[in-house]
C-alpha cells in the first residue's frame, strides 16, 4: 500500500487533480469508443430530419401528379373490354348469322355466354338470310340518268 504524502502547496493539489481527471477521461474514452458523441448525434439527427422532410415534399408531389391516374386506367379498361365485348358479339352474331344489327342485342361477358344467345335469339327468329352489310344495287333506278350510269358501271365491273 502507497505510503501518505501530504500535500503541501496549491500547485501539487491542482497536479494530482489533474492526473486523476485525466486518467478517468482516458478509461471513459475508452469505454465509449465506438460511440457517438452527442453532438454528432444531433447534428446526424438534424441531417435525416432535412432529408426525410425532403423526401416528404417529393412524395407529396408525386401523389398529386398521380392521383388521377388510377381512376383513368379504371376507365379506359372499361371502355377497352367494353370494345372487346362489342367486336366479340359482331364476330359472333355474323358466324351465327344474325343480322348485323343484332349484334348489340347480344347479352354476355363471356364468348360461350355470348353464343349461348345468339344461338337462342337465332332459333327465337328462325331462319333467314343475314341483313347485307352494303346496298347490292338490286333496285332499278327510275331516272334514265341514273340507269344510264348504273349501266356504266356494271360494264366497267364485268357483270
Amino acid at each position: 500500500m502507497a505510503e501518505f504524502t501530504e500535500i503541501k502547496t496549491q500547485e501539487e493539489l491542482d497536479r494530482i487533480i489533474n492526473d486523476r481527471l485525466k486518467r478517468e477521461r482516458e478509461s471513459t474514452a475508452k469505454k465509449f469508443e465506438g460511440w457517438i458523441s452527442p453532438d454528432d448525434q444531433a447534428k446526424a439527427t438534424a441531417d435525416l430530419q432535412k432529408q426525410m422532410d425532403e423526401l416528404t415534399k417529393s412524395s407529396a408531389a408525386q401523389a398529386k401528379k398521380y392521383a388521377g391516374y388510377d381512376k383513368d386506367l379504371a376507365e379506359r379498361d372499361a371502355k377497352i373490354k367494353g370494345y372487346e365485348t362489342a367486336s366479340e358479339k359482331t364476330k359472333i352474331a355474323l358466324a351465327t348469322g344474325l343480322p348485323y344489327d343484332m349484334a348489340s342485342r347480344l347479352r354476355g361477358e363471356t364468348a360461350e355466354d355470348i353464343q349461348k344467345d345468339a344461338d337462342a335469339l337465332k332459333a327465337m327468329m328462325g331462319t333467314s338470310k343475314p341483313a347485307p352489310l352494303a346496298d347490292t344495287g338490286d333496285k332499278v333506278p327510275t331516272d334514265s340518268s341514273k340507269t344510264a350510269l348504273r349501266d356504266m358501271l356494271r360494264s366497267m365491273k364485268g357483270e
